[in-house]
Protein backbone atom coordinates (compact mmCIF):
# COMPACT_ATOMS: atom_id res chain seq x y z
CA UNK A 1 0.00 0.00 0.00
CA UNK A 2 1.33 3.43 -0.91
CA UNK A 3 1.86 5.91 1.97
CA UNK A 4 -1.14 8.18 2.50
CA UNK A 5 -1.00 11.93 2.03
CA UNK A 6 -1.43 12.40 5.78
CA UNK A 7 1.47 10.08 6.49
CA UNK A 8 3.64 11.98 4.03
CA UNK A 9 2.65 15.27 5.68
CA UNK A 10 3.60 13.90 9.11
CA UNK A 11 7.00 12.82 7.74
CA UNK A 12 7.98 16.34 6.63
CA UNK A 13 9.53 17.37 9.93
CA UNK A 14 10.94 13.90 10.59
CA UNK A 15 12.95 13.74 7.37
CA UNK A 16 15.09 16.81 7.93
CA UNK A 17 15.36 16.37 11.69
CA UNK A 18 16.55 12.78 11.17
CA UNK A 19 19.15 14.10 8.74
CA UNK A 20 20.23 16.77 11.22
CA UNK A 21 20.56 14.29 14.09
CA UNK A 22 22.45 11.80 11.92
CA UNK A 23 24.86 14.45 10.63
CA UNK A 24 25.16 16.81 13.62
CA UNK A 25 28.69 15.68 14.52
CA UNK A 26 29.70 16.06 10.87
CA UNK A 27 28.29 19.59 10.81
CA UNK A 28 30.13 20.59 13.97
CA UNK A 29 33.39 19.08 12.71
CA UNK A 30 33.05 20.87 9.37
CA UNK A 31 32.39 24.14 11.15
CA UNK A 32 35.37 23.64 13.48
CA UNK A 33 37.66 22.61 10.62
CA UNK A 34 36.67 25.71 8.67
CA UNK A 35 37.84 27.84 11.59
CA UNK A 36 41.24 26.14 11.71
CA UNK A 37 41.78 26.49 7.97
CA UNK A 38 40.75 30.13 8.12
CA UNK A 39 43.13 30.85 10.97
CA UNK A 40 46.03 29.13 9.19
CA UNK A 41 45.38 30.92 5.88
CA UNK A 42 45.33 34.36 7.44
CA UNK A 43 47.94 33.79 10.15
CA UNK A 44 50.00 36.75 8.86
CA UNK A 45 47.05 39.05 9.28
CA UNK A 46 46.87 39.19 13.04
CA UNK A 47 43.71 41.25 13.31
CA UNK A 48 41.83 39.02 10.90
CA UNK A 49 42.99 35.90 12.74
CA UNK A 50 41.90 37.26 16.10
CA UNK A 51 38.54 38.20 14.65
CA UNK A 52 38.01 34.71 13.27
CA UNK A 53 39.16 33.05 16.49
CA UNK A 54 36.86 35.19 18.64
CA UNK A 55 33.92 34.45 16.35
CA UNK A 56 34.78 30.74 16.41
CA UNK A 57 34.85 30.69 20.21
CA UNK A 58 31.49 32.43 20.41
CA UNK A 59 29.97 29.97 17.96
CA UNK A 60 31.27 26.96 19.87
CA UNK A 61 29.95 28.54 23.06
CA UNK A 62 26.53 28.92 21.44
CA UNK A 63 26.24 25.28 20.33
CA UNK A 64 28.23 23.55 23.08
CA UNK A 65 27.06 24.20 26.66
CA UNK A 66 30.24 22.59 28.03
CA UNK A 67 32.36 25.12 26.11
CA UNK A 68 32.31 28.21 28.32
CA UNK A 69 32.98 31.59 26.73
CA UNK A 70 33.09 34.95 28.46
CA UNK A 71 30.10 37.06 27.50
CA UNK A 72 27.92 34.13 26.37
CA UNK A 73 24.64 34.12 28.31
CA UNK A 74 23.92 30.47 28.87
CA UNK A 75 20.33 31.18 29.94
CA UNK A 76 19.43 32.22 26.38
CA UNK A 77 18.15 29.89 23.69
CA UNK A 78 20.48 28.43 21.06
CA UNK A 79 18.62 30.38 18.37
CA UNK A 80 19.26 33.68 20.15
CA UNK A 81 22.94 32.86 20.69
CA UNK A 82 23.45 31.86 17.06
CA UNK A 83 21.78 35.04 15.88
CA UNK A 84 24.12 37.06 18.10
CA UNK A 85 27.15 35.35 16.57
CA UNK A 86 26.02 36.51 13.14
CA UNK A 87 25.35 40.05 14.32
CA UNK A 88 28.52 40.41 16.40
CA UNK A 89 30.93 38.89 13.88
CA UNK A 90 29.78 39.85 10.37
CA UNK A 91 31.92 38.61 7.49
CA UNK A 92 33.53 35.79 9.45
CA UNK A 93 33.31 32.07 8.69
CA UNK A 94 31.67 31.62 12.08
CA UNK A 95 28.90 34.05 11.15
CA UNK A 96 28.17 32.13 7.95
CA UNK A 97 28.10 28.80 9.74
CA UNK A 98 25.98 30.27 12.52
CA UNK A 99 23.42 31.17 9.85
CA UNK A 100 23.28 27.55 8.71
CA UNK A 101 22.92 26.25 12.27
CA UNK A 102 20.29 28.89 13.06
CA UNK A 103 18.30 27.86 9.99
CA UNK A 104 18.43 24.25 11.20
CA UNK A 105 17.30 25.31 14.67
CA UNK A 106 14.37 27.30 13.26
CA UNK A 107 13.35 24.33 11.14
CA UNK A 108 13.28 22.15 14.26
CA UNK A 109 11.02 24.80 15.82
CA UNK A 110 8.68 24.48 12.77
CA UNK A 111 9.46 28.03 11.65
CA UNK A 112 9.79 26.83 8.07
CA UNK A 113 9.61 30.12 6.20
CA UNK A 114 12.28 31.74 8.37
CA UNK A 115 14.44 28.65 8.11
CA UNK A 116 14.13 28.58 4.34
CA UNK A 117 15.13 32.24 4.06
CA UNK A 118 18.26 31.62 6.13
CA UNK A 119 19.22 28.52 4.16
CA UNK A 120 18.85 30.59 0.98
CA UNK A 121 20.98 33.39 2.43
CA UNK A 122 23.65 30.89 3.43
CA UNK A 123 23.74 29.46 -0.09
CA UNK A 124 24.07 32.97 -1.49
CA UNK A 125 27.32 33.49 0.42
CA UNK A 126 28.62 29.90 0.58
CA UNK A 127 27.32 28.16 -2.54
CA UNK A 128 30.49 26.07 -2.80
CA UNK A 129 31.13 25.64 0.92
CA UNK A 130 31.37 22.33 2.79
CA UNK A 131 27.77 22.67 4.02
CA UNK A 132 26.29 23.74 0.69
CA UNK A 133 24.65 20.37 0.01
CA UNK A 134 23.11 20.31 3.48
CA UNK A 135 21.87 23.89 3.09
CA UNK A 136 20.27 23.12 -0.28
CA UNK A 137 18.57 20.09 1.26
CA UNK A 138 17.45 22.23 4.21
CA UNK A 139 15.99 24.81 1.83
CA UNK A 140 14.06 22.10 -0.03
CA UNK A 141 12.75 20.59 3.21
CA UNK A 142 11.70 24.04 4.46
CA UNK A 143 9.87 24.78 1.23
CA UNK A 144 8.06 21.46 1.38
CA UNK A 145 7.10 21.84 5.02
CA UNK A 146 5.74 25.36 4.38
CA UNK A 147 3.51 24.05 1.57
CA UNK A 148 5.57 25.16 -1.44
CA UNK A 149 5.70 21.73 -3.08
CA UNK A 150 6.67 22.96 -6.55
CA UNK A 151 9.60 24.96 -5.23
CA UNK A 152 10.63 22.05 -3.00
CA UNK A 153 10.61 19.69 -5.98
CA UNK A 154 13.00 21.98 -7.87
CA UNK A 155 15.25 22.32 -4.83
CA UNK A 156 15.41 18.57 -4.23
CA UNK A 157 16.33 18.07 -7.87
CA UNK A 158 19.09 20.66 -7.46
CA UNK A 159 20.51 18.68 -4.56
CA UNK A 160 20.50 15.51 -6.68
CA UNK A 161 21.97 17.17 -9.77
CA UNK A 162 24.61 19.32 -8.05
CA UNK A 163 25.67 16.99 -5.25
CA UNK A 164 25.07 13.58 -6.80
CA UNK A 165 27.67 11.74 -4.72
CA UNK A 166 26.86 13.43 -1.40
CA UNK A 167 24.66 11.77 1.24
CA UNK A 168 22.26 14.72 0.99
CA UNK A 169 21.58 13.88 -2.67
CA UNK A 170 20.59 10.36 -1.73
CA UNK A 171 18.33 11.65 1.01
CA UNK A 172 16.82 14.12 -1.45
CA UNK A 173 15.80 11.20 -3.66
CA UNK A 174 13.68 9.79 -0.84
CA UNK A 175 12.13 13.18 -0.07
CA UNK A 176 11.43 13.86 -3.75
CA UNK A 177 9.83 10.43 -4.14
CA UNK A 178 7.53 11.28 -1.23
CA UNK A 179 6.49 14.48 -2.97
CA UNK A 180 5.81 12.65 -6.21
CA UNK A 181 3.72 9.96 -4.53
CA UNK A 182 1.67 12.63 -2.73
CA UNK A 183 0.39 14.00 -6.05
CA UNK A 184 -3.10 13.12 -7.26
CA UNK A 185 -1.67 11.44 -10.36
CA UNK A 186 1.82 10.36 -9.26
CA UNK A 187 4.59 9.36 -11.64
CA UNK A 188 5.23 6.03 -9.92
CA UNK A 189 7.93 5.16 -12.44
CA UNK A 190 9.97 8.21 -11.46
CA UNK A 191 9.37 7.58 -7.76
CA UNK A 192 10.46 3.95 -8.13
CA UNK A 193 13.63 5.04 -9.93
CA UNK A 194 14.51 7.45 -7.13
CA UNK A 195 13.80 4.94 -4.38
CA UNK A 196 15.73 2.15 -6.08
CA UNK A 197 18.79 4.40 -6.28
CA UNK A 198 18.43 5.39 -2.62
CA UNK A 199 17.92 1.78 -1.52
CA UNK A 200 21.00 0.61 -3.41
CA UNK A 201 23.13 3.37 -1.92
CA UNK A 202 21.83 2.51 1.55
CA UNK A 203 22.82 -1.12 1.11
CA UNK A 204 26.26 0.08 0.06
CA UNK A 205 26.48 1.90 3.39
CA UNK A 206 26.57 5.43 1.98
CA UNK A 207 23.49 6.87 3.72
CA UNK A 208 22.14 6.55 7.27
CA UNK A 209 19.85 3.62 8.04
CA UNK A 210 16.75 5.79 8.43
CA UNK A 211 16.84 6.85 4.80
CA UNK A 212 17.46 3.35 3.56
CA UNK A 213 14.54 1.96 5.55
CA UNK A 214 12.31 4.76 4.28
CA UNK A 215 13.31 4.03 0.69
CA UNK A 216 12.62 0.33 1.09
CA UNK A 217 9.30 0.93 2.87
CA UNK A 218 8.08 3.18 0.08
CA UNK A 219 9.56 1.00 -2.66
CA UNK A 220 7.89 -2.26 -1.60
CA UNK A 221 4.31 -1.43 -2.72
CA UNK A 222 5.61 0.06 -5.98
CA UNK A 223 7.42 -3.18 -6.82
CA UNK A 224 4.28 -5.19 -6.04
CA UNK A 225 2.24 -2.90 -8.24
CA UNK A 226 4.80 -3.24 -11.06
CA UNK A 227 4.59 -7.04 -10.91
CA UNK A 228 0.82 -6.93 -11.14
CA UNK A 229 1.03 -4.75 -14.24
CA UNK A 230 3.49 -7.15 -15.91
CA UNK A 231 1.45 -10.33 -15.27
CA UNK A 232 -1.58 -10.32 -17.62
CA UNK A 233 -5.02 -11.04 -16.28
CA UNK A 234 -5.96 -14.46 -17.67
CA UNK A 235 -9.56 -14.11 -16.60
CA UNK A 236 -11.65 -16.78 -14.85
CA UNK A 237 -10.62 -20.41 -15.28
CA UNK A 238 -13.15 -22.34 -17.33
CA UNK A 239 -14.52 -25.74 -16.34
CA UNK A 240 -13.34 -28.15 -19.04
CA UNK A 241 -16.15 -30.66 -18.28
CA UNK A 242 -18.84 -28.05 -18.90
CA UNK A 243 -17.31 -27.11 -22.25
CA UNK A 244 -17.63 -30.69 -23.55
Amino acid sequence: MEPSVNQIEEDKLTLFVEWLLANWLHVVLVVSFAFLVGAYTYKKKVDAVEKEETAAEDLLGAISPEFQVDGIKTNQSVAVLLNEVGENHPGTKAAKNAKFLLASELYAQRKYTEAGNLFRDYLGSSAAGPLAAAAQFGLAASQEASGSSKEAKVSYELVINRFGTAPEALQARVALAKLILAQSNPDTGKAKELLLAASQESQAGRIPGFWGSEAERMLAPLLVQAKKEVVPDKGPIKDAKKDK
